[in-house]
C-alpha cells in the first residue's frame, strides 16, 4: 500500500509564493490547508480584499482547508499545527522573526516531521554582505538558530533570486522593463547569479518534505539555464531583441558608492546586486554535506529557463 501523503500547512498563504506553494501542494495530492488571518472575507468581501477573497475561493475549489489563525493568536497557531504533519512558511522575509511564535507552537505541538521556514533566497549563512544588508539576512539566520536549538526538524530552500525580483528589468534599478538601448552592467560582468520561477521554488519545495535525504539539509535551487552573469543575461537579450546595446560599466566602487549615498530601502536593490553580481553569493561556494543540490535529487522537475523568462519580455 503506497504510503499517506503528509498533510501540509502553508503560512502567508496569500502572498506571492505563498499561493504557488498551496497550488504545489495540491499538485501533488497532498491533504493541504492554508492560515488566514480573517476568514470573514469569504463571506463580506470589500473592494479592498476582493482579490484576496477570489484567491481563497479558488483555494477551496482545490479542496484546500482554510485554518483562520496569525502570529499574534498563539492558540490558533497551536490549534493550526496539530492538524498537519509538515509546516511551509512563506512570509515576506522583513517579517521573518515573526515566525518565533509558529516555532514556538510547532514545539509544542509535537507533531510536525518538516517545517521549512520562509527563507526562499541565498543562504544567510553563506552572503558576504553581512553588515550592509540591515539584518536581512541576519533575521533569517537567527531563525535557523532557533529552529536548531528548539530540535525541530526542517529543510531550508536557497533558491537564490526570483525571477520576478532584479529580472523583469534585466537587473537595471529604477526601470520596470528591461532596456532598449543602453544597459549598466556591474563590475566585470561575468560573476553569475541564479533565478528560479516561483512556482518551480514552489515544486522543488513540495518534492522535499517527505524525502529523507533532505531531512535537516539546504536544498539549493541551482538549475541549469538559470545561472547567468550580466554579460550573458545582456548578450541573451541582445540576440532576442536583434539589436546591439550601449553598454555602461559601474566599477564595484561606484556601486558601493550608490549604495552609500542612496537611503535605506531604496538602496537594498543596489545591495542585492552587489551581493548577487559582484560578490557572487550565489554561486561563489560548493555545496557542502549539510546541502545537497535540487535539480540533482529531482531531474524530472521541469522549470523555466531566464531564456524562456525573457521570451515574455520582449
Amino acid at each position: 500500500m503506497a504510503d499517506k501523503k503528509s498533510k501540509v500547512l502553508v503560512v502567508g498563504s496569500t502572498g506571492k509564493l505563498g499561493r504557488e506553494l498551496v497550488m504545489a501542494s495540491c499538485a501533488a495530492s497532498h491533504p493541504t490547508f492554508a492560515l488566514v488571518r480573517d476568514l470573514s472575507i469569504l463571506s463580506s468581501p470589500s473592494p479592498s480584499n476582493s482579490e484576496k477573497s477570489l484567491l481563497l475561493q479558488s483555494f477551496l475549489s482545490h479542496g484546500v482547508q482554510l485554518l483562520q489563525g496569525s502570529f499574534d493568536d498563539y492558540g490558533s497557531l497551536v490549534e493550526a499545527v496539530k492538524q498537519v504533519d509538515v509546516v511551509i512558511c512563506a512570509v515576506p522575509s522583513k517579517n521573518a522573526l515573526e515566525q518565533m511564535p509558529l516555532i514556538r507552537a510547532i514545539k509544542e505541538a509535537g507533531c510536525i516531521k518538516r517545517f521549512i521556514p520562509s527563507e526562499f533566497g541565498a543562504d544567510p549563512t553563506k552572503v558576504q554582505i553581512l553588515g550592509m544588508d540591515y539584518d536581512f539576512y541576519e533575521k533569517k539566520a537567527r531563525i535557523r538558530q532557533f529552529i536548531e536549538s528548539e530540535g525541530i526538524p526542517h529543510t531550508y530552500i536557497s533558491c537564490n533570486f526570483l525571477m520576478r525580483y532584479l529580472l523583469p528589468s534585466l537587473v537595471q534599478p529604477g526601470l520596470d522593463s528591461p532596456p532598449r538601448d543602453e544597459v549598466k552592467i556591474f563590475g566585470d560582468g561575468n560573476t553569475p547569479a541564479i533565478f528560479v520561477k516561483d512556482c518551480d521554488v514552489a515544486k522543488f519545495t513540495l518534492c522535499t518534505i517527505d524525502d529523507p535525504r533532505t531531512l535537516n539539509k539546504t536544498l539549493y535551487l541551482r538549475p541549469p539555464g538559470n545561472i547567468c552573469s550580466m554579460n550573458q543575461l545582456v548578450e541573451m537579450w541582445e540576440y532576442k531583441i536583434r539589436k546591439k546595446l550601449k553598454t555602461i560599466h559601474i566599477s564595484e566602487e561606484q556601486l558601493l558608492k550608490d549604495i552609500n549615498e542612496t537611503p535605506y530601502p531604496n538602496n537594498m536593490e543596489l545591495v542585492f546586486i552587489y551581493s548577487g553580481f559582484i560578490k557572487g553569493d550565489n554561486t561563489y561556494f560548493d555545496i557542502d554535506s549539510s546541502g545537497v543540490d535540487a535539480t540533482h535529487l529531482y531531474p524530472d522537475v521541469k522549470y523555466a529557463t531566464i531564456s524562456q523568462y525573457l521570451d515574455t519580455l520582449v
